[in-house]
């Protein structure tokens, strides 16, 4: 039986003779820096293939920048990947005050699910049109013809995809362990 107690900024102490379980605190610091090494994977990935997507066809070079909705993607990728970066650093260095920028963590990793659910909807939405068309407004299928620049599209969303899931574990996570 161990005797803890928790002091105002949440750090759980150990009365001494007592055994701690900080295998438990180890582990959710361990998958806590896993899964922001996998948001930052994904993100940089998801960033550049969509970033250097192009193809040549006769009526010119098709970019991903030519799309505002990509743009967008792009910048939120990289926003997340710069935070990403900060919010492993941070957890990190300041394993010791975790209780202190837990909260802070949690409502930046909120506003980052936020941002890639987002980007990733705009970028999804261009991606479908792109594929089938639409032609009460003008625009035509190109996927049909820039099948190397829709896939890399693809492939961006679904990378991001998973780096959005990733934070909403990261957010999931840091629910339950507010609640014990």
């Amino acid at each position: 039986m161990e005797a803890q107690t928790r002091n105002e900024m949440g750090e759980v102490h150990v009365a001494p003779g007592t055994t701690s379980r900080s295998y438990n605190s180890n582990k959710g610091i361990l998958v806590n820096c896993i899964l922001r090494l996998v948001a930052i994977l994904l993100t940089f990935i998801a960033a550049i293939v969509l970033g250097v997507a192009n193809e040549t066809i006769d009526i010119g070079i098709i970019k991903s920048t030519q799309f505002t909705a990509y743009v967008y993607f792009i910048i939120a990728n990289v926003i997340v990947l710069l935070y990403s970066i900060a919010s492993l650093v941070l957890s990190l260095a300041n394993r010791r005050f975790s209780g202190r920028i837990a909260m802070h963590l949690s409502i930046g990793d909120l506003i980052m699910v936020v941002l890639l659910f987002s980007c990733n909807g705009a970028a999804a939405a261009v991606s479908i049109i792109s594929d089938i068309g639409q032609q009460n407004t003008g625009w035509n299928q190109i996927c049909s013809v820039l099948a190397k620049f829709c896939g890399s599209v693809k492939a961006s969303i679904v990378l991001s995809m998973f780096a959005g899931v990733v934070y909403l574990l990261l957010v999931a996570f840091a629910l339950v362990a507010n609640q014990k």
